[in-house]
């Protein structure tokens, strides 16, 4: 039986599946082992017993705990994988995995960078011994003090192919939010909250997006859109040129930052004497995150 934690998931790919393979009848289709199961899953889950669990919430005992299984996580997000990966080496009955992570800035780090977490709050979650330490996981990157600022971890989400092959770059929102950062500095000098958000960036011109993210910071100013509007002009031409050459440079990066994280993981396994590899399963065009890491036992 295949078990999901997703309840859409029946739906999401019995249609899609029926399509590919018009010649199966009812009787031998193969997704008439599918079986949703909706769960949450948290760190507690990392335990011996974990495809036990599973079946416990399988109110049609349709799972046996006793044979092998493969754990699968397509897209799992910030912590989730190493959760994945740290419960597959604790479950017997677990035999593989495929896990293909995403959303890189939402993964716990060891060390305190500039996370969302403030300092107490991520010194409590590191002294809780349920947690999910992310990254890094590996002995050879934690002997190394290994880590990335926010920023890196938010780089390492890009999707360098997909901006290749479309020839374009956010380069409007990306230069209306370099040339309100100017504003803010010059027209309220003092700390003030820097976070717009994307509250502005359907904003068709600046001065939209500036009266937008204004509202956003709740600032007011007393300046004409004139006066905005020269912020703007001030800037276009060469230093626009010069920021999409930045950003473009910035780019190339991506892969790096994210091949770090998915060999730290996989060096992790190799730690537990488990060989995995880091595999690409996607189109990245398609799929920006396209690489599973690959393991069995």
């Amino acid at each position: 039986a295949v078990v999901s934690t997703q309840s859409t998931g029946e739906k999401q790919w019995r249609p899609l599946y029926r399509k590919l393979h018009p010649e199966l009848s009812a009787q031998k289709d193969p997704l008439n082992h599918y079986h949703p199961i909706t769960m949450e899953i948290s760190s507690e889950h990392i335990r011996s017993d974990f495809v036990s669990l599973v079946a416990a919430e399988d109110d049609r005992g349709r799972i046996d705990p006793n044979r092998d299984t493969m754990l699968i996580g397509l897209h799992a997000c910030g912590d989730l994988t190493s959760l994945l990966l740290q419960t597959f080496l604790k479950c017997p009955s677990l035999r593989s995995v495929v896990s293909i992570g995403c959303c890189y800035h939402l993964i716990t780090q060891t060390k305190q960078t500039d996370y969302f977490l403030s300092p107490s709050e991520h010194k409590k979650k590191l002294s809780d011994p349920t947690s999910i330490h992310a990254f890094p996981m590996s002995r050879f990157l934690q002997e190394n003090l290994i880590f990335f600022s926010r920023n890196a971890l938010n780089l390492a989400q890009q999707a360098p192919e997909r901006m290749a092959r479309s020839g374009t770059l956010p380069a409007q929102n990306l230069f209306f939010r370099a040339v309100f950062q100017v504003l803010l500095t010059e027209q309220f000098p003092g700390p003030i909250s820097m976070n717009v958000g994307h509250s502005a960036t359907k904003a068709s011109d600046f001065v939209s997006y500036t009266r937008a993210a204004l509202d956003k910071l709740k600032l007011s100013t007393s300046l004409s859109d004139e006066e905005i509007s020269s912020y703007l002009r001030r800037f276009e031409g060469t230093e626009q040129r010069k920021l999409v050459v930045f950003y473009q440079l910035r780019t190339l990066l991506t892969r790096v930052i994210e091949h770090v994280i998915l060999i730290d993981r996989v060096l992790y396994l190799a730690d537990n004497n488990v060989t995995a590899r880091a595999i690409r399963v996607f189109d990245p065009v398609i799929s920006p995150r396209c690489y599973a890491i690959v393991a069995s036992k």
